[in-house]
C-alpha cells in the first residue's frame, strides 16, 4: 500500500512517501504553510501523483494521550482534507515522532535545529513507518 504522511506545523507540512509495498518510507520537500485551502490543495495534488492510496496525517496527542489544543485543530485539519479528497485519510499518534526524527537526523550526521523542514519530513518518516507497521501487524494477527 503506497501512503503519504502529513506532520502538519504552524510553518510547514512534513512529507513523507512509502514505496507501493507499504515497506520503504522516503521523506518528502517539506512544504511551506500557507492557508489552509492551498496547503490542502497541494496536499492532494502530491497523493494524486504519488498514486497515495491512503493519506496519514499526525495527531500530536497530548503526553496522558488526551486531544489538547494542538489536537483538536489537527482533528479540523484532517476532517476538512477528508471532505476535500476521495483518498482515505487516516489520523495517526504522533507522540515522540519529532524526538525520533532528532535522534536518526544526528545519527546522520545533520543538526535538526539547523534544517527544520528536513526534521518535519522525517517525523512524518517516523509517523509513516509507525503507522504501515501497526498495519502490517493487525494484518498478521488475523491471518492466524
Amino acid at each position: 500500500m503506497r501512503a503519504l504522511a502529513l506532520d502538519v506545523g504552524d510553518a510547514r507540512i512534513g512529507l513523507a512517501i512509502s514505496d507501493p509495498g507499504g515497506i520503504v518510507c522516503l521523506p518528502v520537500e517539506a512544504l511551506v504553510r500557507g492557508h489552509d485551502s492551498d496547503d490542502l490543495a497541494v496536499v492532494i495534488e502530491i497523493a494524486e501523483r504519488e498514486g497515495a492510496e491512503v493519506i496519514v496525517v499526525g495527531l500530536p496527542l497530548s503526553l496522558d494521550g488526551t486531544h489538547g489544543p494542538a489536537a483538536r485543530k489537527m482533528r479540523r485539519f484532517t476532517s476538512t482534507l477528508r471532505r476535500t479528497t476521495t483518498i482515505p485519510v487516516e489520523s495517526w499518534d504522533e507522540r515522540f515522532s519529532t524526538i525520533e526524527a532528532e535522534a536518526r537526523l544526528r545519527q546522520a550526521g545533520f543538526e535538526p535545529s539547523r534544517d527544520r523542514a528536513r526534521l518535519d519530513s522525517m517525523a512524518a518518516v517516523v509517523i509513516l513507518e509507525s503507522f504501515l507497521a501497526a498495519r502490517a501487524n493487525r494484518s498478521e494477527r488475523s491471518h492466524e
